[in-house]
């Protein structure tokens, strides 16, 4: 048995040359209220376009091209498809070679029609079964000579086998289907049947010395599970489907374990299984589709054939010799989106296990053309049904043709991209096919026909070969014609000329007894002349056998040689053209490359000139630049010194402002201190500490400044009166007013704010410094809060607020800042706060250790804080009027 698989050693099955996987594209037809996206452009490129709802969308824009072996538009016939797509693998199968066609596309885009069409217009398949029948229809072996033997092969019988075989299929068929046959016979035919037309095309160049039988099988993958939709095709009631495996045969080759092969011995009969097998398949409802299949349906036609014996009558059972090829028709379920589709339940299941399968052959075109590139990585056949049956195809076992499907609404641009991107990968992967096979046999060519002829003379001469013993033993050992044969005078057979005539014997007389010696002698010396010439005849046949077989020979190898030579010549010529067409594509790209040189010299002469005119003018713009800033220099030199005298006169005159005001102020510390050094001394000796607290105020000190400004001269001579102070009940003295002040110091009940009746409210940091200051705020009745959260905290519960800030000053020592501020209520429910003061504290560490001191350092320090005490309030005036 041969076959055209991996692993056959068989005349000429080696493997020889590589092709890539032909890619062909079909445009479905659309209706004129639709919009288009894809534009075909003879012979073999198609344009795909965005929509213009993707241009509204802000989607892309670009317009795609892409190429395949041919592309037919929404015109092109049932007919022309399959007779440049399936016709020349019809071929491959009557020879001995494998093929595969597939279709691939989105869900609608017209996969199931191209395949199988209708009865009036039929599609690849039922043309595909027309042909082969068309073909072999003379050369056909009884049914049930050969006989499968459920391991993907095939058993030959002898012609008896097949007749008992046969009256026992019939027998099971007629007791089974009884009712359902009924039913056919009533019906007259399937409705897919009645009037369909037939494809009359026929190969011609088919080995005639061979006999060929037809198998089919039909199955399918549902959520990657396989089930052989021929089981119990026959039944009136088909029963549940059984899921199958695929095994691996002796010879390696994948196939469907236990799946029915059925002999077919027409189209029609073919036609009818497949039809009652089509009504299993699962196929759904979807939004994109009324019909939509759920399934991959795989339909592989089986051509077996086995060469005749040396008579040409019948087959030789020796199964080396037998041939055995196939052609699969795979209708692939259409890729879905979910999010156009809307499936759910048993659906979405169907539509994800779908989308896994195309993408594990995607996956496995992807890697193989890796490989070929010189990667080595695995090929995962197995995560799928579909890719693990068709393994062997892709590994070089067959030629592999696919069929892109494509739909010209824009709704569906998005999956039609996906699928050219898949076309594209395909095409590039380059897949092994092997040589046709041919039985080697040491038959004479053209026995068949011989033994037609024979037959043919025997019944146009009347020569039987049960009567004279010249008629010739039969076509194994003579090559006849029929002029040969007429020619032969009758009842000489073929030796006539060779013999003399035969006496007459019809009127011996009785009693004449040397008439029947001399007949006896005639026929010994006619006898061994017969014998010479047989063995003659005999030597002369083995001797033009021995040459028919040596001419066989060297045809058959010289056929291998041009062969060879031919695909060395197809390889070279190809080369050729591929050469010729870089030469062309690089002259072209030389003469582009010159044409741009030129321009570019050009365009750099341009260049250097608006280069050396605008030198030209930044060099003029440089010199008028160098004028003008001189000359602004010139200017700026000018102004800089008048503005230095100016402000040279400015500051001797605010220099002798502030001259004459600290002599002013150094005139009234002078009366200040005569006036605390009369009376006030023994007041401040008794404070507890070296550094009280600070005895005065900065408006206590400036009423004593205005009192000092207006002395009456009710006293000794030199002596400052004691005169009223503005703000103090009337009779009270400047000494009353200083003794007041230093009680102050000493009683700590005294506040020094105004406002400790109040209800203030504390706006600090989250994490305040404690204030260790010698003057602490005082606010008796206070809310503390770090964040204004709550409006009523403002509005209704407090009448102060104070904002504490703290920071380090110029010396780098704590600073806190105190900004108060009367809250006043506003006309819309709110409020507002109006500051009205600042207060700086700040902590100083001593420098010396505290002792004890003589009044007159007493008096001094309280000199000295007063000053201190009247600059800090004047800055401290300054410093909440630039704030505010």
């Amino acid at each position: 048995m041969k076959r055209n698989f991996r692993g056959q050693k068989s005349g000429s099955g080696n493997l020889v040359n590589k092709e890539p996987i032909e890619v062909y594209c079909r445009v479905k037809p659309l209706n004129n209220s639709e919009e288009s996206c894809l534009t075909v452009i003879p012979p073999n490129q198609i344009k795909i376009s965005p929509p213009l709802s993707y241009f509204r969308n802000g989607g892309p824009t670009k317009a795609m091209l892409y190429t395949f072996k041919k592309v037919y538009d929404d015109s092109t016939s049932q007919k022309s498809i399959f007779t440049s797509v399936a016709l020349p693998l019809i071929q491959n199968v009557l020879t001995g070679k494998n093929g595969l066609i597939f279709t691939y596309g989105v869900t609608g885009s017209g996969k199931t029609f191209t395949m199988t069409g209708n009865g009036q217009d039929g599609g690849i398949l039922p043309r595909c079964l027309d042909t082969i029948f068309n073909s072999i229809s003379s050369y056909q072996a009884k049914k049930h000579i050969f006989k499968p033997d459920r391991l993907n092969g095939f058993d030959i019988q002898s012609e008896e086998e097949a007749l008992a075989d046969k009256e026992q299929d019939l027998l099971a068929q007629i007791l089974s289907s009884k009712g359902n046959r009924n039913k056919i016979d009533k019906k007259g035919s399937e409705p897919d049947l009645v009037g369909r037309v037939r494809d009359a095309t026929k190969i011609e160049n088919i080995d005639e010395d061979n006999v060929y039988a037809v198998f089919i099988t039909y199955v399918e993958i549902y959520n990657n599970t396989v089930y052989d939709l021929l089981d119990d095709v026959f039944e009136d009631k088909a029963k549940p489907l059984q899921a199958k495996i695929i095994r691996e045969d002796a010879s390696r080759n994948m196939y469907v374990h236990a799946a029915n092969e059925l002999e077919v011995y027409s189209t029609d009969e073919a036609f009818e299984i497949y039809y009652r097998a089509q009504k299993r398949k699962r196929v759904g409802q979807t939004l994109l589709n009324q019909e939509s299949s759920r399934s991959h349906s795989i339909f592989t036609i089986k051509v077996v054939q086995a060469p005749l014996d040396e008579d040409g009558e019948k087959v030789v059972t020796d199964k080396k010799t037998m041939i055995i090829s196939q052609l699969s028709l795979v209708d692939l379920a259409g890729s879905e989106r979910t999010n156009r589709t809307k499936n759910t339940g048993q659906r979405l299941k169907e539509a994800g296990n779908i989308n896994n399968s195309l993408l594990t052959l995607r996956t496995c075109l992807e890697l193989l053309r890796e490989n070929q590139n010189g990667a080595n990585k695995m090929i995962p056949y197995r995560e799928s049904r579909l890719t693990h049956l068709f393994k062997n195809y892709f590994d070089g076992e067959g030629q592999v043709t696919m069929i892109v499907c494509v739909s010209q609404h824009a709704d569906d641009y998005d999956e039609n991209l996906q699928v050219m991107k898949f076309a594209e990968i395909s095409q590039e992967v380059q897949i092994s096919c092997p040589s046709a096979v041919k039985a080697t046999t040491c038959y004479t060519p053209g026995r068949r026909r011989a033994n037609l002829a024979f037959k043919e003379a025997v019944n146009s001469e009347g020569l039987d070969n049960d009567g004279a013993g010249d008629v010739p033993p039969g076509p194994s050992e003579f090559v006849f014609n029929k002029n040969f044969i007429s020619g032969v005078p009758k009842g000489l057979g073929l030796f006539g000329n060779s013999f003399t005539e035969i006496p007459d014997l019809r009127f011996i007389e009785p009693d004449e007894n040397g008439a029947v010696p001399k007949f006896c002698n005639y026929m010994e010396e006619n006898l061994k002349k017969f014998s010479e010439l047989a063995t003659e005849f005999q030597k002369k046949r083995f001797d033009l056998r021995d040459t028919l077989m040596q001419s066989e020979r060297q045809a058959f190898l010289t056929s291998q040689q041009v062969q060879s030579l031919k695909s060395l010549y197809e390889k070279e010529k190809e080369k050729i053209s591929a050469l010729e067409t870089r030469a062309m594509n690089a002259d072209a790209q030389a003469a582009k490359l010159k044409r741009k040189t030129d321009e570019y010299e050009v365009t750099i002469k341009k260049l250097k000139l608006e280069v050396a005119e605008k030198e030209s003018l930044l060099n003029q713009n440089r010199a008028e630049k160098d004028k003008v800033k001189e000359h602004y220099t010139n200017k700026l030199t000018q102004t800089q010194e008048k503005l230095n005298k100016e402000m040279e006169r400015k500051l001797r005159s605010q220099k002798s402002a502030l001259q004459y005001e600290m002599r002013s102020k150094d005139e009234k510390l002078r009366a200040v201190r005569r006036l605390l050094s009369d009376e006030n001394i023994a007041n401040f000796e008794n404070i507890p500490g070296n550094r009280a607290r600070l005895p005065v105020d900065s408006r206590s000190v400036e009423s004593l400044m205005n009192a000092v400004d207006t002395p009456k001269a009710s006293g000794p001579a030199g002596s400052v009166a004691a005169t009223p102070i503005a703000g103090t009940p009337s009779g009270v003295t400047v000494r009353q007013t200083c003794r007041r002040m230093g009680v102050a110091v000493a009683n700590r009940r005294h506040r020094r704010s105004r406002s400790a009746g109040d209800v203030w409210l504390e706006h600090k940091p989250k994490t305040p410094v404690p204030l260790n200051t010698l003057m602490q705020p005082t606010m008796t009745k206070r809310k503390s809060v770090t964040k204004l959260t709550d409006a009523k905290d403002v509005t209704e519960k407090t009448s102060k607020y104070c904002l504490m800030t703290q920071g380090q000053d110029s010396d780098g020592d704590l600073e806190t800042r105190l900004y108060k501020g009367d809250v006043i209520p506003t006309a819309g429910g709110g409020a507002q706060v109006m500051f009205n003061d600042v207060e700086v504290l700040k902590q100083v560490s001593p420098t010396v250790s505290p002792s004890r001191k003589r009044p007159d350092e007493i008096r001094r320090d309280i000199e000295a804080a007063c000053s201190i005490a009247l600059e800090g309030h004047k800055i401290r005036r300054k410093n909440f009027k630039d704030e505010k």
